[in-house]
């Protein structure tokens, strides 16, 4: 006999409602949180400068090093102050002789003329009046190339000796036979003439001044002109022509004064032996004496040509 199955057991509380069991769907998931959105473009910040390294600070110089520099200073200070005297010191020597040598030659020339004594009657049929301005140019080297003439008491006697030989020059010449009111004019005129060209050869620039070279080409073109007039003289025997060498010799005179004048000054060399004082000195004494016979002769033949008119 096959088992039957049990009755079933009355409950006795309330009983279930039976039905299909309803099951309730899960959740859907929560979506992802959305990604947050990109910072806006903005223009890329330079990067800061480099920070600039502090100046390296200045070694401090030794003891040593500082005192060597502040004689060094004062070394150059007492130069230049002892540079400046000298210069001071030179110009009043040569400015000094130049005066007494003058003076003592325009006295000669005057007390000459006053006696009417007249060099070329007496010594011209002997010696040529010419000879005198050699010697006087050949002394002149002598006092600037030879080294025992050019200290003292050598030079101080070769400069009374080129001053004595530019005298008799003049004197043999037209000087004599200048009027005495001329006389004076001369000397006006050459005195004045020269400060000129001192003021000209201490302020122009020396641009506007003869240099080296302008007065090797100066001087050889005044020598083949002056030779050219002389022969002409000798061969035509008009002694009047003489009045064109003399203004060429008055230019070359004013143009070798230019010159000279820079070079006392020390505007061409910075350096001046001290004993180129009488040198200088010399040649411009002998310059100032040599336009008084320049001048004279242009007068005498000025005077001859007014009396032919």
């Amino acid at each position: 006999m096959s088992n039957r199955n049990p009755p079933p057991r009355p409950s006795t509380g309330q009983r279930k409602p039976s039905g299909q069991r309803t099951t309730l769907p899960p959740p859907p998931p929560k979506p992802p949180p959305p990604a947050p959105a990109p910072p806006p473009k903005t223009a890329p910040v330079p990067p800061p400068p480099p920070k600039q390294a502090p100046p390296p600070s200045k070694p401090t110089q030794p003891q040593s090093e500082t005192s060597v520099l502040s004689q060094a200073v004062s070394l150059a200070s007492r130069s230049q102050r002892s540079n400046m005297s000298l210069k001071k010191n030179h110009l009043i020597w040569v400015y000094v002789l130049h005066a007494a040598l003058t003076t003592f030659a325009v006295i000669q020339l005057v007390t000459l003329r006053v006696m009417k004594q007249n060099f070329g009657l007496l010594l011209s049929p002997t010696v040529p009046s010419f000879v005198w301005l050699l010697l006087a140019v050949g002394c002149v080297l002598i006092l600037a190339f030879v080294y025992l003439a050019n200290h003292c008491p050598c030079n101080c006697l070769l400069a009374i000796v080129i001053v004595e030989m530019v005298v008799i020059f003049v004197n043999c010449e037209q000087w004599p036979r200048v009027s005495l009111p001329w006389m004076g004019g001369i000397l006006v005129i050459v005195l004045v003439l020269n400060i000129l060209l001192y003021m000209m050869g201490i302020y122009l620039p020396l641009k506007l001044l003869p240099g080296h070279v302008f007065m090797i080409i100066v001087t050889l073109c005044c020598l083949v002109i002056t030779v050219s007039i002389y022969v002409i003289v000798y061969l035509n025997g008009n002694r009047y022509i003489l009045r064109y060498a003399s203004m060429v010799s008055l230019l070359y005179a004013a143009t070798l004064i230019l010159f000279t004048v820079t070079v006392v000054h020390q505007r061409r060399y910075e350096y001046v032996d001290r004993q180129d004082n009488v040198l200088q000195a010399s040649i411009l004494a002998m310059l100032f004496v040599y336009m008084i016979d320049v001048l004279s002769t242009i007068v005498r033949f000025s005077q001859h040509l007014v009396e032919k008119i």
